[in-house]
């Protein structure tokens, strides 16, 4: 015990330590096979999308498709990487907060794509007569007498965007801070008022949640009227993505804090506890690959969403997306 640390040792030390622990070799093997195979997945994704997406026609929602499908593999690696190399977590920890902080955003505009661009998706909610509620998790479902549906506009629009978008900067920001002070060594992953790591994941989680508040208010107001494009199957997995790339890792630095998982040789606590989250951030990884895989496995129709009809008022792509769900365009057999 008197060697033990919580920092990340060197490779030649930490192979010393896992190499005659059986059990974590094994854990190694599984992890390494599971992200190979997520890899895979997505070049095989890769060549649906654009086989059954002309770029000239589905050009910007085949790309988003594609960037939002990445983000599993992406997840694998670096989470794959520092169990294998531990110094290089922070860094790696860095680099999959950006790119998910890009896929919310990445995700906000394709949704918005579907309908056609943001005042279609107004005048189809308006025509429809539906209001969009705002007392919704994870920020304000304990306001729901006080904060009534309201009727989307353009400007609420905006502010949803706005709040489940300002994650891309704000949290990639503060995680580059943390990077900084890390290689100054005055970054220590401990719950202490005195640590910057205290304040930088306060700021981190706020934004988080309220990035999260955007865009499920975004996918609730969206989700009827565009089911025939499995938007359900589309938005779980990013929203599981990222709660446990948040939620996960902050319990298990507070695990850390009271020594669980105990010590062995000199791995420390901090140090076997951010395995862990990593191996288990890889299995999720995988499997949410598999439903986002199910998810965007569509081919498309020659249109994405009928505009609303100015005259009366109503919304022309009914028998489209009938088609679309019970037709030839709905999921792939492959």
């Amino acid at each position: 015990m008197t060697n033990c640390s919580n920092e990340f040792p060197t490779t030649d030390i930490y192979y010393d330590e896992v190499g005659s622990d059986t059990g974590m070799l094994v854990c190694l093997g599984i992890v390494g096979a599971l992200a190979f195979v997520c890899v895979g997945i997505f070049v095989e994704e890769v060549s649906f999308i654009r086989r059954n997406y002309p770029y000239k026609v589905h050009g910007n929602i085949a790309n988003n498709i594609l960037i939002i499908l990445a983000l599993f593999p992406v997840m694998c690696i670096t989470k794959l990487i520092p169990v294998f190399v531990p110094t290089s977590n922070v860094l790696l920890d860095l680099m999959a907060s950006c790119y998910i902080s890009v896929c919310i955003y990445v995700f906000i505009t394709l949704t918005i794509s579907l309908y056609g661009g943001g005042g279609s998706m107004v005048l189809t909610l308006r025509a429809a007569g539906d209001k969009v509620s705002i007392a919704t998790p994870p920020c304000c479902c304990c306001l729901c007498c006080f904060l009534k549906p309201i009727t989307l506009s353009r400007m609420s629009l905006g502010v949803f965007k706005l709040l489940a978008m300002q994650v891309m900067i704000v949290r990639p920001f503060l995680l580059f801070i943390a990077a900084v002070l890390w290689t100054d060594g005055n970054y220590e992953e401990q719950v202490d008022s005195r640590e910057p790591y205290v304040y930088i994941v306060i700021m981190s989680t706020v934004s988080t949640l309220l990035s999260m508040y955007g865009l499920v208010v975004i996918f609730r107001a969206s989700r009827t009227h565009l089911s025939h494009f499995s938007l359900v199957l589309k938005f779980v997995p990013l929203q599981a993505m990222l709660i446990f790339d948040v939620i996960q890792t902050l319990v298990f630095n507070v695990l850390a804090n009271n020594d669980i998982p105990e010590c062995v040789g000199q791995l420390g606590p901090r140090v076997r506890g951010t395995n862990f989250n990593n191996l288990l951030l890889v299995l999720e990884s995988f499997l949410l690959c598999l439903l986002a895989r199910r998810g965007y496995r569509m081919v498309p129709p020659d249109h994405i969403i009928d505009p609303v009809d100015p005259v009366q008022g109503t919304n022309t792509a009914k028998d489209y997306t009938d088609g679309y769900q019970n037709g030839g365009l709905g999921y792939d057999d492959v």
